[in-house]
Order: structure tokens, then C-alpha cells, then sequence
């Protein structure tokens, strides 16, 4: 039984079985109006999971149903004016009416099992390296460039094990598809210093695209599946420059107690010219650096130029696809 990650109804199934899976730390179903509320004033519940009314998948026949208003919404969750922006427009989708009390129909319980079967696995791996190994998840929508790798060190250091561990479900217009992040991390991985110390194990849940209130939504799954750490840094689980850089990084370090997990805060990473190498802000107290933009490196795959701030052979296998690299 396949997933079809085309039809955008999807993202509530993959919810609701995130929810019903223990995976959501504030949440075990859809929010009614009033908890909803309550994720409005706690930012450290992270992201509030509601369902919209005539979704397929689910059974409304007992349904309780509330409104949101968009405006107010838009503010308290996104923290934005922008009606189009891009979290909010997948928010409202449907309709801004939400219910409770449903239930999932018999004919998609498949689906559900399926969900909870591969993101089972993950927890299992993960307890698995927690016997002997210190395990860290590393969050990404976007081809590795030296940035990345950096970070990626960081987590390794202490013998600790680090999992590239994406999130898989509907994503926007212009994200790198699964399956090309996938191939491209196969081929990183395979190389000797990450072989046998670095692993590529997706979960499969939504991203939102709610900046600061997504970055503590991450920490809390990755907490719940087990991971000791995960790292938040620049311009996290933000898109079309709706948030500052470093929102996201002020929100985890803020709500830092909160969490039964350790969080490796940073500010991203450049090209320190005095240095001559590329590390993380906090790493030199330099000032003549470059920052590495993960827009241009996406502009030059499309051009197939090489960037050179990510391995040429990385660029190279890519140049190679015939399919395309996002989302549409």
C-alpha cells in the first residue's frame, strides 16, 4: 500500500497518525477549539495539529466543529501579516472550519498502519545506537552543501552517531523532492568519513512552514522518537523570508528548559576568509566572511553551474538526473 504524497488530504492522515503514534508531545488527536487556544499562549507546544472539516480520509458523523479566525491565526501561529504566505495558505486550504470528535474510516486504516510501521522503525534504529552511541538528528529540506557538513561534524563529534533525518509528507512548491534527497545523501554518506557514523532515516510528518513555532515543533518529535540531540540554527522551517534569520534560534534558546532533549543551538555557517575554510559563526571571532546561500546553490543546480561551496562530486552526480530536482 503506497502513499500518495501528491494528494494534499495526506498531510492530515500522516497527523493523525503521528498523533495516535505518540509522537506529538502535547497532542494524542486533532485540537478543539479551546486547546487550540492554549497552543496559541504556549509556544513551547510547538505547532497545534487541527483538522479542517471534509477531509476523506476521516469520519465527521459525531463531529464538533469550530472557526478560526484567519487574521488572528496567521499572527499568534505564523507570526506574520501575510495572508499568502505560504504556512498560512496550506493552513487554511480547506476551509477555516475545524473539527473534533472524528474518526478514521475503516478503508484508510492501511495507510495509518503503514505510517506508523516505517516511522517505527526509525525509533527502533534510534534505540538501537542509544546503547552504545550518542544520537543526534539532523533536519533538512535541501541538497548538503559544506554548511551542512560542518553541522553535520559537530553532532559527530564524541563518537556520537548523527541520522539525516528529514521530514517526509506534503512539502511547498519548490522543496527538493524526497527521493532526490535521498539518492544525494546516499551518495555523501557513502564516503569513508561518514560511513558507518552518519545514516540517512527519514520521519514521515509535515512541514508547516511556521518559522520559530516549527523549529520547537521539530525538537519535540525528535524527542519523542528518542533522539539526545537535535540542532536548530539559521532560518529554520521558515520560507519566502517570512522570518528573520535567527527567529527560529531565539525561540529553541528561549524555550530551552522546556525540553527533555539536548539542543545544539548555532547560527549558521559561512566562509571565513581570514580562516580560509567554512565553520560556524560561533567558531572564529573574525568579521570578514561570506555568507553560503542556499538559494544560489539551488539556482546554480538548475543552471548546472558548480557552486563552490559544496563538494564538486555532489554536483556532479546531480548534473546527472534526468528527473526534477522540486517539488511543483
Amino acid at each position: 500500500m503506497n502513499l500518495n504524497f501528491s494528494d494534499p488530504q495526506i498531510r492530515y492522515l500522516i497527523d493523525y497518525a503521528n498523533l495516535k503514534h505518540g509522537l506529538i508531545k502535547y497532542q494524542n488527536d486533532f485540537l478543539n477549539e479551546y486547546q487550540f487556544k492554549e497552543f496559541e499562549k504556549k509556544p513551547h507546544y510547538g505547532f497545534p495539529l487541527i483538522l479542517p472539516v471534509g477531509i476523506k480520509y476521516f469520519n465527521y458523523k459525531k463531529k464538533y466543529i469550530f472557526k478560526l479566525d484567519k487574521k488572528k491565526t496567521l499572527k499568534n501561529i505564523f507570526k506574520s501579516n501575510n495572508k499568502n504566505y505560504v504556512g498560512a495558505k496550506i493552513f487554511f486550504q480547506f476551509s477555516n472550519e475545524f473539527a473534533y470528535n472524528v474518526k478514521i474510516k475503516k478503508k484508510y486504516m492501511g495507510y495509518l498502519d503503514k505510517i506508523n510501521q516505517i516511522n517505527q522503525k526509525l525509533i527502533n534504529k534510534i534505540k538501537f545506537f542509544k546503547k552504545n552511541s550518542y544520537v543526534s538528528a539532523f533536519q533538512t529540506r535541501n541538497i548538503p552543501h559544506f554548511g551542512h557538513e560542518v553541522i553535520i561534524k559537530k553532532l559527530m563529534e564524541k563518537k556520537g552517531i548523527v541520522i539525516i533525518n528529514p521530514l517526509v509528507g506534503m512539502k511547498k512548491k519548490g522543496d527538493f523532492k524526497n527521493e532526490i534527497l535521498l539518492k544525494i545523501y546516499k551518495n555523501l554518506l557513502s564516503i569513508k568519513e561518514y560511513k558507518n557514523k552518519v545514516f540517512f532515516k527519514p520521519l514521515i510528518a509535515n512541514m508547516h512552514y511556521a518559522g520559530p513555532r516549527e523549529a520547537i515543533h521539530h525538537i519535540n518529535l525528535r524527542e519523542m522518537v528518542g533522539f539526545n540531540r537535535f540542532t536548530v540554527g539559521r532560518d529554520h522551517a521558515g520560507a519566502q523570508n517570512n522570518y528573520q534569520p535567527l527567529d527560529a534560534y531565539k525561540a529553541a534558546a528561549k524555550n530551552k528548559k522546556k525540553f527533555k532533549i539536548d539542543v545544539f543551538l548555532h547560527k549558521g555557517s559561512y566562509f571565513c576568509k581570514d580562516c580560509k575554510r567554512v565553520m560556524l559563526r560561533s567558531d572564529c571571532n573574525h568579521k570578514n566572511y561570506s555568507e553560503i546561500s542556499g538559494s544560489q546553490f539551488r539556482s546554480k543546480l538548475l543552471t548546472k553551474k558548480y557552486f563552490k561551496y559544496a563538494r564538486r562530486s555532489i554536483q556532479m552526480y546531480i548534473f546527472k538526473f534526468k528527473n526534477k530536482l522540486f517539488y511543483k
